[in-house]
């Protein structure tokens, strides 16, 4: 069994192979705006990414964190393996379903082609717990470096000669799912046995158990979807695809908080077991580190940011560099917002978790039509500023309760 890395190397592979998969994910947002023409394609491609989004919480099912974070041995890993396989067919089967009945019939393929891609990522990350849990997320850098890179270069080919969005995201899970079979599943399989274990009751039982955290999840993902469907239904598919483009630069912030605290989840629940002290103090610096790490990209962002957009899409895209500000301020609320969902996860508070992200979009189906129409396509922004803000605000102070209720 190969031995486990450092808290700080594990950090640092994390973040390595985080950012080279989020910059080529970016990347693949610019290449459908420089190998088609218009925006159509770019809003098409940003439809799907939300449907995907939509319903990736059926296929997560939070079962990463909960893995990651279960320290009293409640599953093995080839459970938590059965339950995503079980997870992931429910989420293909709503994706459909819910593309079908709320898009274009002309995007579905596209739609569905993306969201193969998506769940075979999603499954991915099951044996990464394993990795995560043995200390080993150097081999979860790595694999986060290969589906970045092999995704964006065929897209890019793919699209390139084909002209064809559908085929560039078939060839997207093609790749995603050949380094799922080659690489990850062996590394994995080196520490724990990742045969699927399936009991229907067990699985049933457990799920029921998750489905708070999973419907958490789904509002999370509606705060920004619900605006960003609206405003492609009520100004135009191009406008999201405007709006998805320059906004896209700004979803480093919130990516760079998680690689902060997302190595620390498996930390935080033992310290919190053994230790509040500890915890707290873990707590206090998690804070301070994902503070600075948004403000430094923040400050960047804002600064280069209408630069960079005229380099990678055109001076075109630049009198749009307005909607910079709003969404960088939306991911930045985002951010905490995904670290107190975890960090109640880490404590096992389900029920705070379901309540705090239900307010969340609550606040995003009231306030979406007056402000969308009010502000335009900066109107998604701030409806996921006011939404997300309130989440925070709600799970700090489940969280509080939580700490006061520990021994």
């Amino acid at each position: 069994m190969a031995k486990g890395l450092s808290l700080k190397k594990n950090i640092a592979w994390n973040s390595a192979g985080s950012i080279v998969r989020l910059g080529c994910n970016y990347l693949i947002t610019i290449a459908v705006v420089r190998l088609s023409h218009g925006f159509d394609a770019a809003g098409a491609l940003s439809l799907a990414m939300s449907v995907s989004n939509l319903v990736a919480p059926f296929a997560d099912f939070r079962l990463r964190t909960v893995q990651v974070t279960d320290v009293r041995g409640e599953h093995s890993s080839g459970e938590y393996v059965g339950l995503r396989l079980l997870t992931s067919a429910l989420a293909f089967v709503a994706g459909v379903a819910y593309a079908v009945l709320t898009c274009s019939l002309d995007a579905v393929p596209a739609i569905v082609a993306y969201l193969v891609a998506s769940l075979a990522a999603n499954f991915i990350e099951g044996l990464h717990a394993i990795d995560q849990r043995h200390l080993r997320m150097d081999y979860i850098g790595r694999s986060y470096m290969m589906q970045g890179i092999s995704n964006l270069v065929l897209f890019s080919v793919v699209l390139w000669f084909s002209d064809s969005l559908v085929l560039a995201c078939i060839s997207m899970a093609v790749s995603t799912l050949a380094i799922c079979g080659i690489y990850d599943m062996p590394r994995a399989s080196g520490f724990e046995s990742i045969k699927p274990v399936i009991d229907l009751r067990s699985a049933a039982r457990t799920l029921a158990t998750l489905l708070p955290l999973v419907i958490a999840q789904v509002c999370s993902s509606a705060v920004l979807t619900v605006p960003k469907q609206y405003l492609a239904a009520s100004v135009s598919t191009a406008a999201l695809g405007i709006y998805s483009s320059v906004a896209s630069p700004a979803a480093i912030v919130q990516m760079g908080a998680s690689y902060i605290y997302s190595p620390l989840m498996g930390e935080f629940a033992q310290r919190f077991k053994d230790d509040k002290a500890s915890a707290l103090k873990l707590f206090r610096r998690t804070i301070q580190g994902i503070v600075g790490i948004t403000v430094v990209f923040s400050v960047l962002i804002l600064i280069f940011g209408e630069w960079v957009l005229g380099l990678l899409y055109g001076q075109e895209i630049v009198e749009y560099s307005y909607l910079l500000g709003p969404a960088v301020l939306c991911t930045f609320v985002t951010a905490f917002a995904w670290f107190m969902n975890d960090l109640l996860l880490s404590l096992r508070d389900y029920k705070a978790s379901f309540l705090g992200n239900v307010v969340a979009t609550v606040v995003s189906l009231a306030v979406t039509i007056p402000v969308v129409d009010l502000f335009g396509m900066n109107g998604v922004s701030w409806v996921g500023v006011g939404s997300y803000l309130m989440a925070v605000l709600s799970l700090v102070a489940f969280f509080v309760r939580d700490c006061k209720r520990l021994d």
